[in-house]
């Protein structure tokens, strides 16, 4: 993969004229996403499988803020409508903002309106992954029987830490294997998008601002009160209307 991806790099800033300082991918993004994964379905600390979690790690990591916290904050807001209650399991938000950050950051993109993309291609992993967690929720209700035939005691199967451990390694190789796949994929639809939208979307002034608006619009479904949906068409129609007549 790394092979590939230098190959890439080179042809790009050989054919494309879209030449830039890219940055090595590295294994440890798809070790980054597991060990986070990890909060969202194993130790559940809430405030550790968020987005904006995410993007402050990346920020100290690789120094760039900017995109870091613009990327995880559209995120965060996008799904906060769908609740993971009963059998509802929302969108992995945690997918489509890593897998942005490391392309972005790849590409070295300081556009918004490009990363833009990138977030609107990595889009349907946040649904992907829920399948995955839906399925391994599936496997592991067997799991759960074994965990009743020992609180019964009535068979000496294994006890809940058996139970954990064997679920993690069951998750973590899973969650691995598939981000990479993913964000090999989102290499190449990037690499052959970008040549052909950086002339387009290169100008365009597109800010951080104008896309966490658009991705406010889960924060206020999620209020539930049909008097904050007014208040959000009004101040839309108020922006449009100012942009149209000033």
């Amino acid at each position: 993969m790394r092979h590939s991806e230098e190959k890439l790099t080179d042809q790009d800033e050989k054919t494309h004229g879209t030449a830039r300082r890219r940055h090595p991918f590295h294994p440890r993004h798809r070790f980054f996403f597991a060990l986070f994964s990890c909060f969202r379905f194993l130790i559940n600390l809430p405030l550790l499988d968020r987005p904006l979690t995410v993007g402050f790690v990346w920020g100290l990591i690789t120094g760039d803020w900017a995109s870091s916290l613009g990327i995880c904050l559209f995120f965060e807001l996008l799904w906060l409508d769908i609740f993971p209650a009963g059998t509802i399991i929302q969108p992995h938000s945690l997918a489509p903002a890593l897998a942005s950050l490391a392309v972005v950051h790849h590409f070295a993109l300081r556009q918004p309106a490009l990363a833009a993309v990138v977030m609107l291609a990595a889009l349907p992993l946040g649904r992907a992954f829920a399948v995955i967690e839906r399925y391994h929720r599936q496997y592991e209700n067997l799991a759960f029987e074994r965990l009743m035939l020992w609180a019964k005691r009535s068979s000496g199967g294994p006890g809940p830490a058996s139970l954990t451990r064997r679920s993690m390694l069951v998750m973590l190789p899973v969650n691995v294997v598939a981000f990479a796949l993913a964000l090999s994929g989102l290499l190449v639809v990037t690499h052959l998008m970008l040549p052909r939208l950086t002339p387009l979307l290169g100008s365009v002034p597109l800010k951080w601002p104008h896309l966490w608006v658009v991705a406010s619009i889960g924060a206020v479904l999620s209020l539930r009160h049909r008097p904050a949906y007014a208040v959000l068409l009004g101040g839309v129609a108020l922006a449009v209307l100012s942009r149209l007549l000033i």
